[in-house]
């Protein structure tokens, strides 16, 4: 199925490295003009190595931490300077303290929350108010089999997913009337450097390893690019009718 994007800007969070990263490449290639947002300081160096020759022109970064009100705003602003409007979000950066939630710093919980939820906020003070002006858009929120299920070590990381999980569906009623449509995307184990960081930090990454396999039916984990190609096939005009969803991409896991 030929998915296209031709013609669409879309703004992904957490672009340097895995699910934010394969999608920012999927996107390009789709021909959508695309903002990469990330903390990474040489973001725009190491995406332009990747991109295939010819995309680069609907390429722009952004380096900044979603969790401020500054980066959502900078972000929304290239957007329609560089490329005169704003048509997708994808909310994907994220981070993750694996601990039980009594063992979390103030800090730790704080640090979690604002960039896997608050960040969702300040973007939509911003991304929301083109969107209703243009006549509608899409928002896709990274959701997590965590926000469904307990799982151990989890802690703040499981209810920051929990609340991304009711902020898409209280969007999705909120905003339909405006032609937006928001869903969450709620993976389970995906190869990205942020799981193989919680495996370090869980103090015996060869038994986490082992839980999160043996939790999917399906006999194995996600790539990056197969999470990449769905948010493309979900900001398409071939998904229409999903809002407010929150789709399992989780090789079986919740379905146990």
């Amino acid at each position: 199925m030929n998915v296209s994007l031709a013609g669409k800007t879309a703004v992904i969070t957490g672009a340097g490295s895995g699910i934010g990263r394969a999608t920012v490449i999927r996107f390009l290639e789709a021909g959508a003009a695309v903002v990469a947002v990330d903390r990474r300081e040489d973001l725009a160096e190491s995406l332009g190595a990747d991109p295939p020759a010819g995309h680069l022109e609907r390429l722009a970064t952004v380096v900044g931490d979603v969790a401020t009100d500054e980066t959502a705003r900078e972000f929304t602003r290239v957007a329609l300077a560089r490329f005169g409007g704003l048509d997708v979000l994808i909310n994907n950066a994220a981070v993750s303290v694996v601990k039980p939630l009594h063992e979390h710093t103030p800090e730790e919980w704080d640090f979690v929350m604002d960039t896997n939820v608050k960040a969702i906020y300040w973007a939509a003070r911003h991304v929301i108010p083109v969107m209703i002006g243009r006549g509608g858009g899409v928002i896709l929120n990274a959701g997590s089999i965590s926000g469904e299920v307990g799982i151990p070590g989890q802690g703040a990381y499981a209810a920051s997913k929990g609340a991304v999980h009711q902020m898409t569906r209280q969007m999705a009623i909120e905003y339909a009337p405006h032609g937006i449509r928001v869903n969450a995307v709620c993976c389970g184990t995906v190869d990205t450097p942020l799981v193989h960081r919680s495996a370090e930090l869980s103090g015996d990454p060869d038994a986490f390893w082992k839980m999160l396999r043996q939790g999917h039916p399906i006999g194995r984990i996600a790539s990056a690019e197969e999470v990449a190609d769905f948010y493309l096939y979900m900001a398409s005009d071939r998904a229409t009718f999903f809002t407010g969803s929150l789709v399992m991409l989780d090789g079986g896991f919740t379905a146990r």
